[in-house]
């Protein structure tokens, strides 16, 4: 029998729980349950956060703009340990009030494709990515925003925006 290190345990157990959660509120809500995974992503951004700063000291600055706020979580996403590299995100800047976002090698493209072979379009796709990236510019920056999935491919890139509401 294969033994997991606890890192790769993990991951293995965070990305099953969230699976579940966008599973469960596609049960509940149809093809739509953006506005539960949403509540879902802003719970999580801000007891990680919390955390973070309350149990590891890291230091949790407010921010001004939707960009300033995505970068600034990557770098704490990058100390606490939820992100490898900043090499894993491209930001874009349509203007000041939009981000383009590109995830590379996305841990959750297996259940996107899932969803997509199950006849779900890309406009149903939840991103529990960029998702995070909305909820932590709400928590951070004050910023009422919306997010959608534009598009993913099997190489691992999926693509979404962050847009001022």
């Amino acid at each position: 029998m294969i033994r997991i290190n606890r890192e790769e345990g993990g991951w293995l157990i965070a990305v099953s729980w969230l699976s579940a959660i966008e599973e469960t509120a596609r049960d509940f809500h149809g093809t739509r349950p953006k506005d539960f995974c949403e509540r879902v992503y802003e719970h999580s951004v801000a007891h990680y956060l919390g955390r973070l700063g309350d149990e590891y000291g890291l230091p949790i600055p407010r921010t001004h703009s939707i960009r300033e706020t995505v970068e600034q979580y990557i770098r704490i996403g990058i100390a606490g340990g939820l992100f490898r590299s900043e090499s894993e995100f491209e930001l874009s800047d349509t203007h000041p009030n939009r981000l383009d976002i590109t995830v590379h090698n996305c841990e959750y493209l297996k259940s996107c494709q899932t969803l997509i072979d199950e006849g779900f379009t890309i406009k149903d796709l939840t991103c529990a990515r960029i998702g995070c990236f909305r909820a932590a510019v709400k928590a951070l920056a004050h910023i009422d925003c919306d997010y959608q999935v534009r598009s993913f491919n099997l190489d691992g890139d999926c693509q979404g925006t962050i847009e001022r509401v």
